[in-house]
């Protein structure tokens, strides 16, 4: 006979013992090791039941609470059920809350696995990291304070002391449509900006105490100095300038170098804005229309930008006036992404067209020219080939049709390229618009080419 009444219920029994047993996260005697140079830590977890070591490795993941702050981990086993997990924190911030699993370890006993999470702060010793001299400051800040590891933010509130009144704010940032925040990055915005080129010192008095608890023994001081403010020194055109050429290249001169800015322009009589291109040179800013302006019309120019210092300048303005064509034809002809060439009889469009400017080995001149002789076709020995309806404008630069070959048929995969660069330097037009262009403009007439 057996020794029990009920085996089954008895194995049962047993086996739930076990599963309490596998579920139980246990770990004891936390043991940080401070250290000015790095954060390590060891945590010592008792597993209550035999481990199969060599399989636990894969199993541990270490997080910090701002991403990708490298950590690095050992494993040291004590016994069967004793492991040290040694924790290395290898970047700034030191000190982070770090967060560490072990996932489904397997236990000696077939099919019976443990898990174990929790969270440690190292504590290690609050230093600055920022510069005595923090150098120069934007007047609206940010003035930031940088430390090696995070600060309490009600400590940071009560020993610090600021030059005038502001704010002390932690650093945020998004990772993956997460909200993180660095409380070892502060950043101090005053209620009202500072004033231009001065020095200002904060304070960091004793007694300011991390989020582990280590504590600022010394008083620090940091200093910083205020941008200079961005002035502008001259334009080009200048304030209410009048009869200005159509195609002008806009500058901006400053007092010091620009790192950034934005310029806007606009037709007063249209309101609407000029399409162009803005370029920084030290401290030249330039604005390039992507199109002549139009004659006889007042343009207002609006200008931010900050300095190499961040400190701002915004909504600088100043006015110009084109000059009048009145009545007469002109043409606007652009090189840039696609070669067109637009006619205008004073500040009205009457014809656009498609063209094909000079390749870059043979680019087509730049500048303001004035149509000369015409005739209705030549041949080019030298390229072996002809075209119809030519204007001169300079030298050898003409405007004339999509070039022919020797039996006088007009290339059509040279045609194919109206729109893009493809000529030896002149201007090509589509047969019927070198023609209309050969009929209709006049000796004279003014021909502004750009890209």
């Amino acid at each position: 006979m057996t020794r029990y009444k009920y085996p089954i219920l008895f194995l049962i029994t047993i086996l739930l013992f076990f599963v309490v047993i596998c579920g139980l996260k246990c770990y004891s005697n936390v043991r940080v090791k401070p250290n000015i140079n790095r954060s390590e830590i060891d945590i010592i977890i008792n597993f209550l039941l035999p481990m199969r070591q060599n399989s636990l490795s894969s199993k541990v993941t270490v997080s910090t609470e701002i991403p990708n702050t490298p950590v690095s981990y050992k494993i040291k086993w004590l016994n069967s059920t004793t492991m040290i997990l040694s924790l290395e924190q290898k970047g700034n911030p030191r000190g982070q809350m770090l967060t560490f699993q072990i996932n489904d370890a397997p236990t000696a006993i077939p099919l019976l696995k443990k898990s174990v999470s929790g969270q440690v702060r190292p504590s290690v010793d609050l230093r600055l990291l920022s510069e005595a001299d923090l150098g120069k400051v934007p007047s609206g800040g940010p003035v930031p304070i940088i430390f090696n590891t995070p600060v309490d933010p009600k400590s940071i509130k009560e020993f610090v002391t600021l030059p005038i009144p502001g704010q002390l704010k932690p650093i945020q940032f998004s990772l993956a449509s997460k909200r993180y925040t660095d409380y070892s990055q502060w950043q101090y915005i005053p209620d009202k900006p500072f004033q231009n080129n001065r020095s200002y010192t904060i304070t960091l008095n004793p007694g300011l105490q991390s989020m582990g608890k280590s504590v600022m023994k010394k008083k620090q001081e940091l200093t910083f100095t205020t941008a200079i403010q961005p002035r502008v020194v001259r334009t080009n055109p200048g304030k209410n300038a009048n009869q200005v050429r159509l195609y002008p290249s806009i500058e901006i001169i400053l007092n010091q170098e620009v790192s950034e800015a934005s310029v806007n322009v606009i037709d007063l009589l249209k309101k609407t804005n000029i399409v162009g291109f803005t370029e920084i040179k030290k401290n030249k800013i330039i604005f390039q229309p992507s199109y002549a302006l139009l004659p006889g019309r007042s343009y207002t120019v609006t200008v931010s930008l900050k300095s190499k210092d961040q400190e701002p300048l915004n909504n600088y303005k100043f006015s110009f006036s084109t000059v009048d064509m009145e009545n007469k034809l002109w043409v606007d002809v652009n090189l840039g992404n696609k070669h067109t060439v637009r006619v205008y009889r004073g500040d009205k469009i009457i014809r656009h067209m498609l063209c094909s400017g000079g390749r870059p080995e043979t680019p087509t001149p730049k500048g303001y020219f004035y149509t000369q002789d015409r005739g209705h076709s030549f041949w080019s020995a030298r390229f072996g080939e002809g075209a119809t309806y030519w204007v001169r404008l300079v030298g050898q630069v003409l405007v004339h049709s999509v070039p022919r070959d020797h039996n006088w048929k007009t290339k059509e995969e040279e045609h194919a390229k109206l729109g893009l660069p493809a000529s030896h330097g002149c201007i090509r037009l589509d047969e019927q618009d070198a023609k209309w262009f050969f009929e209709n403009i006049p000796r004279g007439t003014l021909v502004i080419i750009h890209e």
